[in-house]
């Protein structure tokens, strides 16, 4: 029941806003609302991967109808029991129904339940296995991961109903506690469309009348279940009215004979009641005196159990001192070792870094070298073959000129001489001045590159600057209207989640939080330094008992990121500050922490003094003075009680054991700011000058940049001008050589030039040789030069990377040196704290035994006269002059009085009677005032609901006859209450439309499959099962139909599908990894188990 109202209301929410122009239940749906848009796929949503509760796990059958033992495990989503007619498929479908719970009549196989028992046996079994899994699982503390729900019948007709968990345990054998599994799964056995039989499969279009067809469409989406629900309530609302009508008229008379035996009685009791005051009077006369002397008592031992009540506290404290200063022992000594290690492993590294760019360099040097070398023997091997080609020439001129004029040739020669060598000593000094420069081009370029990293790792810091600001002044803004989003973007919803369970009563106490929040500043210049000192304390709240914690940590679970999870203290409310005069610092100079501080109630004070000793702590405005004022060494000292302090910039000073001063990196107060608008405007300020010094950055990068190429493009210009000018230098050289070694020729012998021609020729053979091995080592220098230059980058990064992770670890050492020092200060305070308690409580002890003493001695006197204590706050004078009025009051009231045990019995039946009459009555108009209200709520939406319904199922009816190119519409009348379903099974033939009577076999078939499917959108239950849905179709009207339903399957993950059909499913190719295909074996009484296979491997191993 309680789904079903669910559901309703969940579905009226937003189709109603929608769909304003339905005005009532009368008016009959316009054919142009089933005008649909068919161009369109149906929006399936996307479904979750497997349904967890409701859906069929197995069916287990023993001596029920043709089979005698028959098992099936079915998978979660699709399958199919195929098999020849007579094999018992329907058989499983009816098992299902009865083992649910459903009467033999729904089945159309049988009118009893003994019907199904199989001839010549006298019981039958039917056990069907349900998943129980997930958030809306049944009981799952009972029943586990399933529910076994075993049915049995006999041949008298009987039936018993056993529920086992999934480890076969029975858990209950009622039927009603069936009935709220089947509600909780939505499981509705009666249901046509949920279980479709054979008989309905194959008639229910072609008979059903269009009021049959409307109700089995009321049926079908529990419509029909709701209304009677609605009816139901409606009934037992006059049934109680009358109720009402009857018990009203009786209770005047009742009033009536209650206030007349009241008066009996009370006059009956007046005279025992004033014996018994009299005695009473005597026994608190005799007591009197005796607790005169007790009210002294009181005070003294709530004193002492408040101070003893404390002494649990105080040694938690000093045991959880203990353990953090453990801890931040281990902790410190784990980050000296770290760091320790760091900077070994970053001076091992150090060698090989200065080896690799040694390395690096000396490769260089080879490699230019190298290149030098091969560019010197291509212009020399060129310079080869162009002499060889002048000697031959010349050769050829010698030989054609027999007569020269040798005289003017010799004075040429020596005229070129002079010119060549004035040549060559000027390229001498070019090629000298040429080098330098390319010597300074790389310097300058490797300065450069060395400028252009720092600017880089500078840019960098400013980057991760810049990203923090912006942190913060997005934080600021945010808590510009609401100051609780300083600690945090989740704060305001936690807190609203606070004070909606302190509303439900939920806390035993409201929690405290966060601390930041709970008090103001009475100087706002000391916002830093208290913010360094409470550090994560401004975030934490407090918790009155353990019960109180468990319930905040369940919403912080829910609001808050895991990573920004407040801590949660525990400590019992009080209603007082703790009386902190005695330990507190004594400086008549320099305010506590708790001096400057405005709490909204005591405990956040007491907070304070208990987790960071607010009350030692100092704040002194100068670093120097701080220093100065803490020193142990120095006279006086530092002030009594002072085990720390602070200065305006938030830097800490310690001066126990020695004095420690720790800087802080904290710019700004981030919770304690009082002006938000200024500190924004600051922020933005500081936001600018840090942009406007990265665009600096990026623009000095950029400049250098361009030096470095500019610098590059020189040093390139610079190495081929100095190779021109060696070559012509080589060239003059050789001219000059050569010029020399002329002298006046003979007659005409061209023998020597011929020589020096073969000379040359092997001159070059062995120049070209060589070059192609100098060209071998060139490629080798220089693959060396980029594996060491590799070699020297991964090192560089193995460095700089130790160096970047050593920096950390020296903030996490400094943090952990004084948070060890903290919790050492903690512990001996909580020691000092603790032996003075003890202490207090012992003098108490004593002050108390001796009170106590006195009190037995005036008690045992009391005891004579009294033997029973009795408690008063009146003096003795007073009870006895009240003894004395009495005693005349009894004397004057002495008569006659009835039977007392008689007028006592009457006068207490009509006083009960009255009363649980008149509560019975004042109960019953609530819940009928509240039972109008509800059902008129529900009447409102359910027309709405019911149309919003047809129309989804007309629209899916459409769409899907759109499959087989067939067109067809739904005519609901509700207020005829008749459904008319019409069918054209082509669009091109001309026809009109077709009553469904009037179809084919394979045209009805499809046409119910459609309609079946059409509901299945407005259905809930966990899975479906169709039985014989393809018995009258063709090939084509089953493929189309089996796409249509493995389509649905496919969108709807989180049902489960149930086919039985005599075809062999196989011809039509169907693949699905969730698919099993379960094949009966041929029609046999006998047969003991079923055979099964599954689709695909995929789906066997997944069940």
């Amino acid at each position: 029941m309680s789904k079903r109202k669910a559901s309703l209301e969940t579905s009226t929410a937003g189709p109603s806003s929608k769909r304003q122009q339905i005005s009532h239940d009368s008016e009959e749906e316009s054919d142009n609302d089933s005008r649909l848009n068919l161009t369109q796929k149906a929006d399936f949503r996307t479904q979750p991967q497997e349904a967890e509760v409701g859906v069929v796990e197995k069916i287990s059958l023993k001596n029920f109808m043709c089979h005698n033992r028959l098992d099936i495990t079915l998978g979660p989503h699709v399958n199919f029991l195929i098999g020849r007619n007579g094999s018992g498929k329907s058989a499983v479908v009816t098992a299902l129904v009865v083992g649910l719970g459903g009467k033999a009549s729904v089945t159309s196989r049988g009118n009893t339940i003994k019907s199904f028992i199989k001839y010549g046996k006298q019981t039958a079994d039917v056990e069907i296995k349900l998943r129980n899994r997930g958030t809306d699982a049944y009981k799952p503390e009972e029943y586990g991961d399933s529910i076994i729900i075993h049915r049995k019948f006999t041949a008298d007709g009987s039936s018993q109903y056993r529920l086992k968990s999934s480890i076969g345990q029975v858990v209950s054998q009622r039927r009603d506690e069936l009935a709220r599994i089947l509600d909780q799964f939505n499981i509705q056995v009666d249901n046509p469309v949920a279980i479709l039989n054979q008989d309905t499969s194959r008639n229910f279009l072609n008979s059903k009348s269009p009021n049959d067809k409307y109700k089995f469409f009321l049926k079908a989406t529990q419509l029909e279940q709701i209304h009677q629900d609605y009816s139901q309530a409606s009934e037992q609302k006059e049934i109680t009215k009358e109720i009402i009508e009857q018990k009203t008229q009786t209770l005047p008379k009742l009033e009536k004979e209650v206030l007349h035996w009241e008066q009996k009685f009370k006059s009956l009791n007046a005279i025992d009641n004033l014996r018994e005051k009299t005695k009473r009077l005597k026994d608190e006369m005799a007591w009197a005196f005796v607790i005169e002397k007790e009210k002294g008592l009181s005070p003294i031992q709530k004193e002492y159990k408040n101070e003893q009540a404390r002494l649990p506290r105080f040694i938690a404290k000093v045991e959880e001192a203990k353990t953090k200063s453990e801890q931040c022992q281990h902790h410190y000594n784990e980050f000296a070792v770290k760091l320790r290690a760091s900077a070994e492993e970053v001076k091992q590294l150090q060698p090989q870094l200065v080896q690799a760019k040694t390395a690096l360099q000396e490769q260089k040097k080879v490699t230019r070298s190298a290149q030098m070398e091969v560019r010197r023997l291509e212009g020399s091997l060129k310079n080869m073959k162009k002499e060889r080609d002048q000697i031959l020439q010349r050769i050829q001129e010698l030989q054609s000129s027999a007569q020269h004029d040798y005289d003017a040739e010799r004075q040429e020669r020596e005229g070129k001489i002079k010119e060549l060598e004035e040549t060559f000593a000027g390229l001498d000094a070019q090629e000298k001045t040429t080098e330098h420069q390319t010597n300074q081009f790389r310097e300058a370029i490797s300065k450069y590159k060395n400028d252009e990293y720092k600017l880089g790792q500078n840019g960098q810091a400013l980057r991760s600057r810049m990203d923090k600001i912006q942190k913060n002044l997005h934080n600021l803004r945010n808590s510009r209207g609401d100051r609780l989003k300083r600690f945090g973007s989740f704060m305001p919803q936690l807190i609203q989640h606070i004070q909606e369970y302190h509303r439900l009563g939920k806390f035993h106490k409201k929690p405290i939080g966060p601390i930041g929040a709970c008090f103001k500043l009475v100087d706002q210049r000391w916002a830093l330094a208290i913010e360094c000192c409470l550090k994560s304390l401004l975030n934490a709240f407090v918790c009155h008992d353990h019960n109180d914690e468990k319930i905040l940590e369940q919403i912080m679970a829910t609001v808050c990121p895991h990573q920004y999870k407040p801590v949660i203290i525990v400590t019992k409310f009080k209603d007082q500050v703790y009386d902190y005069s005695r330990n507190c610092v004594q400086s008549g100079k320099y305010q506590s922490i708790l001096d400057v501080i405005e709490p909204e109630n005591p405990m956040v004070a007491n907070i304070l003094i208990d987790q960071r000793t607010v009350e030692n702590i100092l704040l002194i405005p100068e670093g120097r003075e701080a220093r100065h004022v803490m020193d142990p060494s120095t006279s006086p000292g530092p002030p009594v009680n002072c085990r720390e302090a602070f200065t305006l910039r938030g830097d800490q000073v310690f001066c126990h054991p020695t004095l420690r001063y720790y800087s802080n990196m904290m710019d700004k107060p981030k919770f304690l700011t009082s002006n938000v608008e200024e500190d924004i405007k600051t922020l933005e300020a500081e936001l600018h000058e840090v942009q406007t010094e990265l665009q600096a950055v990026h623009q000095q990068k950029g400049e250098l940049g361009a030096d470095i190429r500019r610098n590059q493009l020189e040093e390139r210009k610079a190495e081929t001008q100095l190779m021109r000018i060696r070559e012509k230098s080589r060239k003059i050289k050789l001219e000059l050589s050569e010029l020399k070694s002329i002298e006046d020729p003979a007659p005409v012998d061209v023998t020597t030039l011929e020589e020096e021609v073969t000379t040359l020729d092997e001159q070059i053979h062995t120049q070209e040789e060589q070059m192609a091995a100098r060209s071998k080592h060139y490629n080798e220098v220089e693959k060396l030069q980029a594996e060491s230059e590799a070699k020297y980058k991964d090192i560089e990064q193995q460095v700089r990377a130790k160096v970047e992770a050593g920096e950390t670890l020296k903030d996490d050492f400094g943090n952990a040196l004084n948070e060890m020092e903290k919790a050492k200060d903690a512990k001996r305070h909580y020691e000092q704290k603790l032996k003075e308690q003890e202490k207090r409580v012992s003098e108490l002890k004593g002050h108390l035994e001796k009170y106590q003493e006195d009190i037995k001695n005036d008690v045992e006197k009391a005891t004579k006269i009294c033997p029973e204590r009795v408690n008063t706050r009146r003096t003795p004078a007073n009870l006895e002059s009240e003894i004395n009025q009495i005693q005349k009051q009894i004397k004057n009231e002495e008569k006659s009085r009835g039977d007392p045990e008689e007028i006592t019995r009457k006068y207490k039946e009509k006083k009960e009677m009255y009363m649980k009459i008149k509560k019975e009555v004042s109960q019953l108009k609530k819940f009928c005032l509240k039972l109008d209200e509800v059902v008129a709520h529900r009447l409102h939406h359910y027309s709405e609901f019911r149309k919003m319904i047809a129309m989804r199922a007309r629209y899916h009816f459409i769409v899907l006859l759109s499959n087989r190119q067939y067109t067809g519409k739904m005519k609901f009348n509700h207020e005829e209450k008749t459904l008319e379903m019409t069918v054209q099974p082509t669009k091109t033939n001309g026809e009109g439309a077709k009553d469904m009577r009037s179809l084919s076999g394979g045209e009805r078939s499809f046409s119910t499959v459609c309609f079946i499917l059409a509901l299945w959108e407005a259905m809930e239950s966990p899975f479906r099962c169709l039985d014989e849905f393809d018995v009258f179709m063709d090939m084509v009207n089953r493929r189309i139909s089996m796409d249509m339903m493995m389509h649905t399957a496919k969108s709807q993950t989180d049902r489960q599908f149930i086919f039985l059909t005599p075809q062999d499913m196989s011809q039509l190719c169907i693949t699905s990894r969730n698919l099993r295909i379960f094949e009966m074996p041929a029609p046999d009484r006998d047969q003991s188990v079923l055979p099964f296979r599954a689709a695909n491997k995929d789906a066997d191993e997944d069940n």
